[in-house]
């Protein structure tokens, strides 16, 4: 099976759920730069990532509409990776969301070739293109040697992409050449 099979494509939220959501948390001011995780840490690594996060959270101390959204879409997730493992022929069970997070890439932002899991032990990934009102930005997928294109995605309102997170799956978000890209990205364990 070639890897980009691999990689399932969803609509997880209907264009006028994306909308509601946005206008939850569009204009949050808690938006701090996104870090990177190696070998040597995690910090701010503007030769590789620049993209601004803001972590949707669950919680006693959270707020009721934060904590609906999590929960929310959290199940959501869960039902689509049941549809992944049927129409991929695969088995992933995750037992828990790792994380929840708002991305946002303003005109130059972009995040090159990576991989999920590495530092952090993680599953499935997630990313959910919450607008397409902006140039760029594309999700891009490689061979594992991080150079030869396999498959490029432009963004659908309220689609999910789903993949393992593992070594073989390297991927990058294009420069934003104008505009603002919105996405949700989260991690299974």
């Amino acid at each position: 099976m070639e890897l980009k099979n691999l990689i399932g494509q969803y609509t997880l939220l209907t264009p006028e759920l994306v909308s509601v959501f946005l206008k939850t948390f569009h204009n949050v001011k808690e938006f701090t730069p996104a870090e990177v995780t190696n070998q040597k840490g995690q910090g701010v690594n503007l030769n590789h990532r620049v993209v601004q996060n803001y972590p949707i959270k669950c919680g006693l101390d959270i707020s009721l509409t934060e904590t609906h959204w999590f929960n929310f879409i959290g199940l959501l997730l869960q039902r689509k990776i049941e549809k992944y493992n049927e129409d991929k022929q695969v088995h992933y069970t995750p037992t828990r969301l790792l994380e929840l997070t708002l991305l946002k890439y303003e005109q130059g932002g972009f995040y090159k070739p990576h991989v999920d899991s590495g530092m952090i032990h993680r599953e499935l990934s997630a990313i959910v293109f919450l607008n397409n009102d902006y140039e760029g930005g594309h999700l891009q997928f490689f061979e594992p040697n991080h150079k030869d294109l396999i498959l490029d995605i432009k963004p659908e309102i309220g689609k999910v992409v789903l993949w393992p997170s593992n070594f073989l799956f390297p991927h990058q978000a294009t420069p934003v050449t104008k505009g603002t890209r919105f996405v949700l990205v989260s991690w299974m364990i």
